[in-house]
């Protein structure tokens, strides 16, 4: 019998950094509304901010192979890559370390690329978080009572959707 309790090595590095990467970006966002609501009470004009409450990761080499294990080297192995690699380097030339370097240097390269895109990603995210974010606060310039009436709402959705749903039957 499997039990639904054991989870894969990789599903375990990738939920537990999923945890404190998304909680500190939560608290960087927050923080970062707050002093723009403070230096709006203390009656300072409107300015355009460029803000990055998201920054890439500094994790462990097992977290991004675990990464790379459920992304692009699993759409590799799904697509026999791996299984041509063997048939080149073991069948056709005998040599089983070569197979082994290669899938390492392969693997490695992965790793890379891998970091390479979620560096680009985290800044992909951080340029929308920061229009959001100015246009939050342009509204609130603008309407205060609309303003803090948009805030309250999103927290309260926000909120809403943190609250554990039961499941019934």
């Amino acid at each position: 019998m499997k039990s639904e309790n054991i989870m894969k090595w990789y599903s375990k590095v990738l939920a537990k950094n999923k945890k404190e990467i998304v909680r500190s970006a939560v608290i960087s966002i927050v923080i970062t509304f707050g002093f723009s609501i403070w230096y709006f009470i203390a009656s300072k004009g409107f300015e355009w901010q460029s803000i990055s409450p998201i920054e890439v990761p500094i994790l462990p080499l097992i977290f991004w192979s675990a990464l790379v294990f459920v992304t692009s080297g699993a759409f590799l192995f799904r697509k026999q890559f791996y299984l041509f690699l063997h048939f080149i380097f073991v069948r056709a030339l005998g040599n089983r370390e070569l197979h082994k370097g290669v899938k390492k240097i392969i693997w490695i390269f992965l790793i890379i690329v891998t970091i390479y895109a979620v560096t680009k990603l985290v800044d992909l995210l951080n340029a929308g978080i920061s229009f959001f974010y100015n246009m939050a606060i342009l509204v609130l310039y603008l309407s205060p009572p609309l303003g803090v009436f948009l805030f309250v709402f999103a927290v309260i959705i926000f909120l809403k959707r943190l609250k554990p749903r039961h499941n019934r039957g």
